[in-house]
């Protein structure tokens, strides 16, 4: 798994050599802030707030950050994709697991497969944190797109 400063830093990199491509390169920032209503329904999600960052087309990758009932902490994995249209097929660093982002004219569909994924937070001295991110609950992720801004490393 990527240190968060070298995780910004891969993602800065690679969203430079998209501008270098030009615009159809551009990374995408999809997002979803989970409700209280929602969360009643689905007492077994985790999750209450996810970001996605796209490098759509040749350069291919992806930045997600997750947040936790009761911790108010961005996890986060990242790692490269193959683009094929409108599917992206992700394979996150490390032990982070794979998964399928699916473009829509609405937003992204992520698909985690029942092995689900590993993020990770480190502390100030650079030790990381993991947690698995799996069960029913977290199989399918709907988001819709948001500013650039929302998309970038937090804590």
């Amino acid at each position: 798994m990527f240190p968060k400063g070298l995780f910004i830093g891969v993602l800065t990199a690679l969203a430079g050599l998209a501008g270098i491509a030009g615009p159809a390169s551009a990374a995408l920032c999809y997002a979803r802030d989970y409700d209280t209503a929602h969360l009643v329904k689905h007492v077994d999600q985790r999750v209450t707030r996810i970001t996605v960052r796209l490098l759509a087309d040749n350069g291919s990758g992806i930045g997600i950050g997750l947040w936790f009932r009761g911790d108010k902490r961005q996890w986060w994995a990242g790692g490269g994709c193959r683009q094929q249209g409108a599917v992206f097929s992700c394979k996150l660093d490390g032990d982070g697991g794979m998964l399928t982002a699916t473009r829509n004219a609405k937003g992204i569909r992520l698909d985690v497969p029942a092995a689900g994924l590993q993020v990770e937070h480190p502390d100030a001295q650079g030790n990381a944190s993991f947690q698995a991110v799996d069960g029913p609950e977290h199989r399918v992720f709907l988001l819709w797109p948001a500013p650039e801004t929302t998309c970038e490393p937090q804590n």
